[in-house]
C-alpha cells in the first residue's frame, strides 16, 4: 500500500514538474520520463487527510526543471489516490529554461490546469520580468493573468533584445 502511494506521488508529481506546465504549450512527453528527485529534510504521509507532505529545504528536479519550497503538500482523492492538488509553500522558487518563478506560495489545481503563484509573485527571464499580487498560468492555452489588488498595480520590465541595460 505505501508502495502504492509513492509511485502515485511520483507521477502526478511529474505532471506538476513538466516543463510545459509554467513556460510553454510544449510539452515534452520525454521530460516526463525522466527521473523526478524530491529531496527534503522529512516527509509526513497522512492516509486520514489524504496528504503527504515534504518538509524543510523541499528541492523537487526532473529534467531541468527545479522547485524549490519550504514546504510542499500534495493533496490525493479517490480510489486510485489522483492528486487533486499541489502547493508549494514558502520562498517558492521554480527555474525552467533560464526563466525563474518566485512567490511566497505556488498552488497547482490538477483539474483547472493552473498554477497560481501569490504572495509577491515574480517571474523573471534576463532583465524581463513582470510582477503583481497573483499570477495565474493556464496551462492548456499557453495564456496567464497578472492581478493586482486594490491599490497596488501590476509592473512589467521589458528590454529591448540587443539593447544593454545597466550593469
Amino acid at each position: 500500500m505505501g508502495s502504492m502511494r509513492a509511485l502515485t506521488l511520483v507521477l502526478i508529481l511529474s505532471l506538476l514538474v513538466s516543463p510545459g506546465v509554467v513556460w510553454s504549450t510544449t510539452t515534452v512527453a520525454s521530460d516526463r520520463s525522466q527521473p523526478l528527485e524530491i529531496t527534503s529534510r522529512s516527509l509526513e504521509s497522512d492516509g486520514g487527510l489524504r496528504q503527504v507532505v515534504f518538509l524543510g529545504d523541499v528541492i523537487a528536479r526532473q529534467a531541468g526543471l527545479t522547485i524549490k519550497a519550504a514546504k510542499l503538500v500534495v493533496y490525493y482523492q479517490g480510489k486510485g489516490n489522483q492528486i487533486s492538488r499541489v502547493e508549494a509553500i514558502g520562498n517558492v522558487k521554480i527555474e525552467k529554461d533560464g526563466r525563474i518563478a518566485t512567490g511566497g506560495r505556488g498552488l497547482y489545481e490538477v483539474g483547472k490546469e493552473t498554477i497560481t503563484m501569490t504572495e509577491s509573485p515574480r517571474v523573471q527571464q534576463g532583465k524581463n520580468s513582470v510582477e503583481g499580487d497573483e499570477i495565474v498560468f493556464f496551462l492548456e492555452e499557453d495564456r496567464s493573468i497578472v492581478k493586482s489588488k486594490t491599490g497596488s498595480r501590476v509592473k512589467a520590465i521589458m528590454t529591448p533584445k540587443g539593447d544593454a541595460v545597466g550593469p
